[in-house]
């Protein structure tokens, strides 16, 4: 892989983002906090939210509220929507290649009476960097116990693929074994609005890992979507 999956923006909270900065890993990195001697989110507590356009506000104060000393990280897979919303951390998500995910609805006909036009089939590139999605969110919330992640799509809700990345996370810290998965409480699952997420999902539901997944999607892929159109 070229380039990581996910490329840092770093802007005070409320400032737009123009500037990156990565780390050699292409991974973001928590800031200090201000109370080092703070105590972790409570266990038990998720720290992981899927948000959309219209609620990712809702999301980041909802995890302010729950622990005052964490750093939230905005993971985002659609490079226009990069405002911080009040999180330290804005990471855009990439497709392996190195593209910037743009995951949104299709715009609306420019006429009157046009037909809309349908959302398009996720490539394998897309698929495959969302499962990378899913492993650094991991990495995320493993490395600091205040740290907490909202991730956002280009919908209202987030209702396709923010919630498919955060099932993908979870799926991924279930995999990882050595006692990952009582470090980081996951929310509950609510599947995404969406057919091919969810039987994307099934798929990997039998996985035992996180390469045997990406086999799986990749599999899916040719088995049903390579030729599907848009």
């Amino acid at each position: 892989m070229g380039q990581g999956t996910l490329d840092t923006f770093v802007k005070p909270v409320g400032a737009p983002v123009d500037t990156p900065a990565v780390d050699g890993a292409g991974v973001a990195t928590a800031a200090a906090h201000d109370d080092a001697d703070a105590p972790p989110t409570p266990k038990g507590l998720p720290r992981l939210r899927a948000a959309g356009t219209s609620t990712v506000l809702g999301a980041i104060e909802a995890a302010r509220a729950q622990d005052a000393q964490a750093t939230v990280f905005l993971v985002t897979l659609s490079w226009r929507h990069n405002h911080a919303c009040g999180a330290d951390r804005v990471v855009v998500a990439n497709e392996p290649r190195g593209a910037a995910f743009d995951l949104r609805p299709p715009p609306k006909p420019k006429r009157k009476g046009e037909p809309r036009e349908l959302p398009s089939t996720p490539s394998l590139d897309e698929l495959h960097g969302l499962i990378n999605v899913g492993e650094e969110i991991v990495d995320l919330l493993l490395d600091d116990e205040r740290a907490h992640v909202v991730v956002v799509d280009g919908y209202p809700q987030g209702q396709i693929y923010a919630r498919f990345a955060a099932c993908l996370a979870a799926r991924c810290l279930k995999l990882r074994g050595g006692g990952a998965s009582k470090r980081v409480a996951m929310p509950r699952a609510t599947t995404p609005a969406d057919a091919i997420c969810k039987a994307a999902l099934a798929r990997f539901k039998t996985c035992r890992s996180v390469e045997a997944m990406r086999a799986a999607a990749e599999a899916y892929y040719h088995e049903e979507l390579a030729d599907r159109f848009p």
